[in-house]
């Protein structure tokens, strides 16, 4: 899959490149946004058209009269999508509705089921390890959570709670928007140690806690409770091969990160599709591929096993229009005054 970010203003421009590519066997699908409502926008050009690169030097208000003359200029020369031999999808108005013309192909399908889960609305995405349990290397047993993991599930829900709490008074003061009953949807894995990390957010009012089997770590297989250490000397060919392509290799009766990463896509699209704020609580090895769909830069597939997340901080996730800004925040207890 690839992304030609162009204008293509002209139907006869677009019939060029439409069969440039046909004649070399690639099937384009254009994607044509209109929006006939003035105050989205306006709304737009400030959320998302100031921040790209071409207006990091310019104040607000200049950047969004720039904008404004550059759609005003194109205007006269614009030709909207009409021909049906083409493929096609039309958005309006920020997803109001859809016309999906002449879908070809399973990649082109998904492309369509996947532009009509995306939104321009704020929410944040935090990410949280579930707590220790009291059989920690074990992928099986399923145990519950120790007594270090129900402080930590404690300590995590005041942390969660702190920080919602000071991005609704910050918004609050920046645009006179009360978020105060702005619901949080903590999602866990079926994983006992999970599930119970997630309670105490269950007696919260504006919360709703579900458990969802798709977030299930990484199931090890014949390595279950073995170090790296021990796994070479028990399976030196298969460590080898680990070495090589730690994100598709597949241990006997186990999962690669690869495995889990198309396991968990129906998440990541629900996620798109959310305007809700979202705390997923998962085993490290969910998170690490969530994370990479997200990531403020993109990762190489080799790094997605390697990545980590302690359970001293949570990942705070915001989506913009020019990728996703990152904070770790600390969940240890403030220090007593």
């Amino acid at each position: 899959l690839a992304i030609y970010d162009a204008s293509n203003l002209r139907a006869a421009r677009r019939r060029e490149i439409y069969d440039r590519f046909e004649a070399h066997k690639i099937r384009p699908l254009f994607i044509e946004y209109i929006c006939e409502n003035d105050s989205i926008i306006e709304e737009n050009i400030r959320k998302v058209k100031i921040s790209s690169p071409d207006y990091v030097t310019m104040d607000p208000d200049s950047a969004v009269c720039d904008f404004k003359a550059r759609i005003a200029n194109m205007l006269p020369y614009y030709e909207s999508i009409d021909d049906n031999s083409q493929s096609y999808i039309k958005l309006y108005n920020v997803g109001e509705h859809f016309v999906v013309n002449n879908i070809r192909g399973y990649l082109q399908s998904r492309v369509v089921f996947y532009m009509m889960n995306l939104h321009i609305s704020d929410r944040t995405i935090y990410l949280a390890r579930s707590g220790e349990s009291s059989n920690e290397g074990s992928y099986k047993a399923d145990a519950p959570l120790s007594e270090a993991g129900n402080l930590y599930a404690h300590h995590l829900h005041d942390a969660i709670q702190r920080r919602i709490k000071e991005r609704h008074a910050h918004a609050l003061a920046k645009s006179g928007v009360d978020m105060s009953s702005r619901t949080l949807k903590v999602w866990t894995s079926t994983h006992v140690k999970s599930s119970q990390t997630a309670e105490y957010f269950a007696q919260d009012d504006n919360v709703s806690v579900r458990r969802r089997m798709l977030l299930k770590g990484l199931n090890p297989g014949v390595c279950e409770n073995l170090s790296l250490s021990e796994v070479k000397e028990k399976f030196p060919s298969e460590y080898h091969s680990y070495l090589r392509d730690p994100y598709h290799h597949r241990y006997s009766l186990a999962e690669s990160y690869h495995d889990v990463s198309v396991r968990l896509e129906p998440v990541i699209l629900e996620l798109e599709r959310e305007h809700d704020d979202i705390l997923i609580i998962a085993p490290e090895s969910a998170l690490r591929c969530i994370y990479a769909y997200f990531a403020p830069q993109g990762l190489p597939d080799s790094l997605i096993p390697t990545l980590a997340f302690p359970r001293s901080i949570f990942v705070e996730l915001t989506p913009t229009a020019y990728g996703c800004s990152e904070r770790r925040i600390g969940i240890a207890p403030p220090s007593e005054p």
